[in-house]
């Protein structure tokens, strides 16, 4: 019995531990640091986790980890952060690293330049962009048709 607990214990472990690797993993090029919660997030960053440091103010968890997102693909971010002029959001997850009930993730990207992108109803359509299309997807809030194709004129 204490061996199938173990097991179990190492099986939960390993599987936090991936969805929190999935869940905060960010370009190489992006800049990822953590601040206390009682310090704004600087512009140009979103929060991507939470967590806890002695060395900050209030309970636990004080923290956030936070990033620049992406500019040549998908960031996953918690809710609680805005999301980034210039950005549309594309899906939404969950993440035991962010606050908040599940779903608690936005997946948001930049919208391409040179052909349309499928980005979710609920998130502004960027200034300059028009939309050429409804459709629906599972990853996007909000009930069918939910999503957006939009593209540059």
């Amino acid at each position: 019995m204490a061996k199938a607990l173990r097991r179990l214990g190492a099986a939960a472990a390993i599987s936090l531990g991936i969805i929190s690797a999935v869940t905060v993993a960010t370009p190489a090029s992006a800049a990822t640091t953590t601040i206390c919660k009682s310090s704004p997030v600087p512009a140009g960053y979103v929060i991507i986790g939470q967590g806890s440091a002695a060395s900050c103010p209030g309970s636990f968890p004080n923290t956030w980890t936070i990033t620049t997102p992406s500019t040549t693909g998908p960031t996953v971010m918690c809710k609680i952060s805005p999301v980034p002029a210039g950005y549309v959001i594309i899906g939404q997850g969950s993440a035991a690293s962010c606050p908040g009930s599940f779903p608690n993730t936005w997946t948001i990207t930049t919208p391409s330049t040179t052909g349309p992108t499928v980005m979710c109803k609920i998130s502004p359509v960027p200034a300059g962009y028009v939309i050429i299309g409804e459709g629906s997807a599972a990853s996007c809030p909000g009930s069918f048709p939910n999503t957006w194709t939009i593209r540059l004129p």
